[in-house]
């Protein structure tokens, strides 16, 4: 580029020359001095010092490591357990679950030392067993007869007999009983019924549960037998109401109230423990009156209405008794004028149930490991 310039500022220089006249000498000198001045160029572009170009620092990008997100485990979305059979019920009557976490039901159902699968509870109703020879004109009295063949066919069946407490603890938690269980309620004050059935009772060690209304009045002589009763150790007592009243949908809260919860003290007064079964007078409960026998500290209630067997989680219910919402304290009852009939119901019951918990167990235990292991530290 410099030559360039160069070759240009001559050319000018002689065309000015070339102008103005004495073009040969003007032409010889100026030429010479065009020269000069370029020459002086040139020197003044030779000894004039190049910038160093500046130097750009070039930027290494530091590596850092990608960290990889592990791999999600991927756990299956939690599937609805199997619902108990309602095979072996009479039409319109379902088998209603009561244990809401299925963790804890499969922890009861499988879990070491728990009631085995099948395990059923018969509740049988009893009122008046007549003398031999007199035939009943009620359906809830039974003849001496029948309860003699009863007492003896449910021995020979394998039933065994349970406690309130024990069942209590059977329908809560599984505790284990025998797989045949039976619960003998006996309605009202009957001072000299139970000494029919001690004889039963001392032979098979089985107990008699008292359902016993503590308000009305009554001789000495009853509450002495009755104690005397309780003091052998396989009688109990629990409430049956204060006046035996039949609570109506139009029975005020506070008869209410006293029908449920004097028995209570009342009874452990007398007897030394607190009664956790209300057995509701004549059958009759409102949705008013679960409620309040269930703030009151009652575990369970019993009805009048022949259902089937109770299970573990797993109650054969009617319509009345769904709408309160509270299976345990509506608990069906068996009438001893068909007692054997309902014996032999629960056994077929027990195996259906048995046969079907020993399908589903290996799912049930994968459901288990998936979702409920860490609940309990495993």
């Amino acid at each position: 580029m410099m030559k360039t310039y160069r070759s240009a500022f001559l050319l000018i220089l002689l065309l000015v020359t070339a102008c103005t006249g004495n073009q040969d000498a003007q032409l010889s000198t100026r030429t010479q001095s065009a020269e000069a001045a370029l020459a002086a160029t040139e020197t003044a572009e030779q000894t004039q010092p190049t910038a160093a170009p500046t130097k750009t620092a070039n930027f290494t990008p530091t590596r850092t490591a990608t960290k990889i997100p592990p791999t999600p485990t991927i756990t299956p979305t939690p599937w609805a357990l199997s619902t108990p059979s309602a095979s072996g019920l009479l039409g319109g009557i379902a088998p209603v679950e009561y244990v809401d976490d299925p963790c804890t039901y499969l922890a009861n159902k499988w879990g070491e030392g728990k009631a085995e699968p099948g395990t059923i509870v018969v509740p049988i109703m009893f009122h008046s067993i007549l003398e031999p020879g007199k035939q009943p004109f009620k359906a809830e009295d039974i003849t001496t007869e029948y309860f003699e063949f009863f007492m003896g066919y449910a021995k020979q069946m394998g039933f065994e007999t349970v406690t309130t407490a024990e069942l209590v603890d059977f329908l809560e938690n599984n505790a284990p009983i025998p797989k045949y269980s039976m619960i003998l309620i006996l309605d009202d004050k009957r001072p000299d019924t139970p000494q029919l059935f001690m004889p039963y009772l001392e032979a098979n060690d089985w107990t008699l549960t008292l359902a016993v209304n503590m308000g009305e009045t009554s001789v000495a002589s009853y509450w002495d037998k009755t104690e005397g009763y309780v003091a052998t150790g396989r009688v109990e007592v629990q409430a049956h109401g204060y006046n035996h009243l039949y609570i109506q949908d139009y029975t005020t809260a506070e008869v209410i109230e006293e029908e449920i919860y004097k028995p209570i003290d009342e009874i452990e007064t007398r007897f030394g423990n607190a009664p956790q079964a209300f057995i509701w007078p004549g059958g009759n409960f409102t949705a008013d009156a679960v409620q309040v026998a269930r703030e009151a500290g009652y575990a369970i209630g019993f009805t009048v209405f022949s259902r089937g067997p109770l299970m573990y989680n797993r109650i054969p219910l009617g319509e009345p008794e769904q709408a309160m919402g509270d299976p345990l304290m509506v608990l069906p009852r068996a009438w001893s004028s068909a007692a054997d009939v309902a014996l032999n119901q629960a056994l077929r019951v027990s195996g259906t149930a048995e046969a079907q918990a020993e399908e589903v167990r290996q799912q049930e235990e994968l459901y288990y490991s998936l979702y409920c292991s860490a609940d309990d530290g495993e």
